[in-house]
């Protein structure tokens, strides 16, 4: 079975969906082939942020699933690509089935799945988590930023849970311990964004990401 992994804000504007394709990124790089899947209707879009909005290829109002059997070849085949990773993009709400039926596919057929999760509860979340192995917190390391990590872990399922903490002026050791998880690696404070290169990809993200999948590696 392919490794399912979330990745969700611990509160707004700290490069959440920007390290869910950064994992995803080193995931395919690792093994071949990923499918980072974006669960968040509300987000804008994450083949948006990767600059593929333009690339042929289904998004999610363009699956039909109604309980028929879905082959993986005809779903990672008919999706944009970002470098090596198959993205399904949010462009329109998603059903709770779906999601479980997407992630249930590919990990069946031993392609690993990161998950772009929004921050609110809601059934498609509920169904993307219940197939985590491993859920993603990125925390920003001042009071603001760790109450508001703090309640999104609270609210998640009994599923494990780590935090990539962005520097601030509180340590990220400690900042961890705040939220209640685990410390799995620390990124510059957020700044001005920045353009995705699958060819260039932050140095530092690429490394705490690989120290992610180091740590789940079955």
């Amino acid at each position: 079975m392919g490794r399912v992994l979330g990745v969700v804000g611990g509160s707004g504007g700290v490069g959440a969906s920007v390290f869910a394709a950064v994992l995803a990124w080193v995931l395919a790089a690792t093994t071949g082939e990923s499918l980072l899947v974006d669960v968040d209707a509300a987000g804008g879009g994450v083949d948006v942020l990767l600059g593929i909005e333009a690339m042929d290829g289904a998004r999610w109002s363009d699956l039909h699933l109604a309980g028929g059997r879905l082959e993986p070849s005809e779903l990672l085949g008919g999706l944009p690509r970002w470098g090596p990773c198959a993205v399904l993009a949010a462009d329109a709400p998603m059903a709770a089935s779906a999601v479980g039926q997407v992630v249930d596919v590919a990990a069946a057929a031993d392609v690993p799945v990161v998950l772009d999760l929004p921050r609110t509860a809601c059934p498609e979340r509920a169904a993307a988590l219940e197939r985590c192995d491993l859920v993603v917190v990125l925390a920003r390391a001042d009071a603001a930023g760790l109450i508001a990590a703090h309640a999104v872990v609270t609210a998640l399922p009994d599923v494990p849970v780590g935090a990539v903490v962005r520097r601030g002026s509180v340590a990220p050791d400690e900042a961890a311990r705040l939220v209640r998880a685990r410390l799995l690696g620390r990124l510059p404070a957020t700044g001005a964004p920045f353009e995705l290169d699958p060819t260039r990809l932050p140095r530092a993200h690429r490394a705490v990401a690989t120290g992610v999948l180091a740590g789940v590696s079955p």
